[in-house]
């Protein structure tokens, strides 16, 4: 097995075991097929530029490395739910009697908006 296929099945291990670890079943077949398919991006560079293997290589495993210690964003997954949590947010100030727009708010300091 290559270099760069151990690291496939090393990002492809790490998404699935976070997945059942948090959520307890399987990861959606999306998650696992842009794992997959960054690898094949990295697989593409690496056999299109022969010189850029090894780099292509040390890179895929360091997006596992990072991926196990969590360093990277959480991804397409992270961004779904930061934009759930940012529109209930949104929601719940507008039905919540939140600070309205004035003219006098304009500019003002959330204690000065309150007041």
């Amino acid at each position: 097995m290559g270099g760069l296929a151990g690291a496939w099945l090393a990002g492809v291990s790490i998404v699935a075991w976070r997945e059942v670890h948090q959520s307890g079943h399987m990861p959606v077949p999306g998650a696992l097929l842009g794992v997959t398919g960054l690898f094949a991006g990295l697989a593409l560079i690496a056999e299109i530029w022969a010189p850029s293997r090894p780099a292509v290589t040390l890179l895929g495993w360091g997006l596992d490395v990072a991926g196990f210690l969590n360093v990277l964003p959480a991804g397409l997954f992270g961004q779904i739910q930061a934009a759930q949590s940012a529109e209930a947010a949104a929601s719940g100030t507008a039905a919540g009697g939140g600070i309205q727009a004035s003219p006098q708010n304009i500019g003002a300091s959330p204690a000065q908006q309150g007041a």
